[in-house]
């Protein structure tokens, strides 16, 4: 059942960053030539270092005149610097990894999971995570609630939409697995950046038009609006991670449907068995 795998989800050693099949990190989910996967990764990773780098340029040149600091000051570009830094840094892997192992990445090359892919499973869980977080506010709360003009661009919509289509693009083509207990890590990075917001902001650090705030619903002026949105954020990340679940497991299930042929290898637990039978040609919605 589907809340089986939820409850398992949680059980202590979710929480640990080991994986007994650490060349998920480093190749796609599919049958793809392992060179191939790592020159897309290459483009990718190119491709987000120009967006970024270009978004500072025109953000300094078009906002901040001579105040060009003042862009890591907002949460979204702390997010898109971490997406950038989390391809770099995956694709640098995927290179090294690749080339050590003569394209041979199998689950008998790694003894056990080593610290470079512990740091980049910790990355792009607070990377992916924050991105959707950072999607949903913009949306849900900041294009109404702030007219300030550096949000209202056709590039600010791009940025804050653009990103997570590239996590799910990314979430259903490679083979990293996903762990709700994971959340906590982009709780922690959450938790950094309110305390650094606060300490700017609480010590006469401004920002566009002499405002002391970068959002108005993250304004410590207002200690119990600023507070609830902080929540409200915890609640995004959970919202966020489970999302981030379910595409992992939805990515499973399509692979096992496609690749394998027999019933017994098709449902890798319960939860994949009952959505089996929902999306089959001919349901059969028994579970046993």
């Amino acid at each position: 059942m589907a809340c089986e795998t939820f409850v398992k989800e949680f059980q202590s050693e979710n929480l640990s960053l080991h994986h007994e099949n650490p060349s998920d990190f480093l190749r796609s989910q599919w049958p793809i030539n392992q060179k191939l996967y790592v020159g897309c990764r290459i483009i990718v990773s190119l491709a987000l270092i120009g967006w970024f780098l270009a978004d500072i340029i025109y953000e300094s040149e078009t906002f901040y005149q001579d105040r060009t600091w003042t862009y890591a000051v907002y949460a979204t570009n702390w997010s898109f610097f971490l997406l950038v830094i989390t391809s770099v840094y995956q694709t640098v892997c995927s290179l090294v990894y690749t080339t050590k192992s003569s394209d041979n990445l199998d689950d008998r090359y790694f003894d056990r999971m080593p610290l470079s892919l512990k740091i980049l499973w910790v990355l792009k869980n607070m990377s992916y995570n924050s991105a959707f977080i950072v999607t949903m506010s913009y949306w849900a709360f900041i294009i109404f609630l702030d007219h300030s003009k550096i949000f209202q661009t056709e590039l600010s919509r791009l940025k804050h939409t653009l990103n997570s289509v590239y996590v799910i693009s990314d979430v259903m083509i490679s083979a990293t697995p996903f762990r709700l207990l994971h959340m906590f890590y982009t709780v922690v990075l959450g938790s950094i950046y309110s305390l650094f917001n606060a300490i700017y902001f609480l010590n006469d650090g401004t920002i566009l038009e002499g405002r002391h705030y970068a959002y108005n619903v993250l304004n410590w002026v207002k200690p119990t609006e600023a507070i609830v949105t902080c929540i409200l954020c915890i609640v995004l990340a959970i919202l966020s991670q489970t999302f981030l679940f379910l595409l992992y497991r939805l990515r499973l299930l399509i692979f096992s449907k496609v690749y394998f042929k027999e019933p017994a290898l098709a449902p890798l637990d319960d939860f994949e068995s009952e959505m089996s039978s929902i999306i089959s040609d001919q349901p059969n919605y028994t579970l046993e």
